[in-house]
């Protein structure tokens, strides 16, 4: 990220009245409906996105519109070409991690779907029609998983 641009965090509490720090984040009055208690909570995820929600009830959209912005605006841009070598995969290694965690939700219900079956073929049952079309799909998303994770 360039040294001029400010981080989504700055960029948004700077427009935004009665900005206190709550727990790992802030909370402020919102924009949107008003009110005199602060009703908006927001915290910044491990990878410096902005989570947002206004205990009156008004969507994310409506409390940033309030003050000028858009969701867009809070993402943090980068600029690949400025990053040295290192930077870059350290960056691209980062952006993985969610679609790592996601193959391995699937991986873990997968699994538990097989274990299932297996233990019910070991006690000598029989699979209906259902279960085994659901066997085979358990294995087609494995199959799946292991094409999505080696994938560049």
């Amino acid at each position: 990220m360039s040294a001029s641009a400010p981080m989504p965090s700055q960029l948004l509490l700077t427009r935004l009245d009665g900005v206190i720090t709550s727990g790992k984040g802030w909370r402020c009055f919102c924009p949107s409906c008003g009110g005199r208690s602060r009703k908006v909570s927001i915290a910044e995820s491990e990878n410096g996105s902005l989570l947002i929600h206004c205990f009156g009830g008004c969507a994310v959209h409506e409390v940033l519109g309030a003050v000028g912005l858009t969701v867009g605006d809070l993402f943090q841009r980068r600029d690949l070409r400025t990053m040295s070598a290192i930077e870059r995969r350290e960056y691209r290694q980062h952006a993985l991690i969610p679609k790592w965690r996601a193959a391995l939700d699937v991986l873990s219900h997968e699994a538990t779907v097989l274990l299932i079956a297996a233990s019910k073929m070991g006690d000598g049952d029989l699979l209906d029609d259902a279960e085994l079309t659901r066997m085979r799909l358990a294995a087609v998303k494995v199959f799946d998983v292991k094409e999505v994770l080696s994938a560049r």
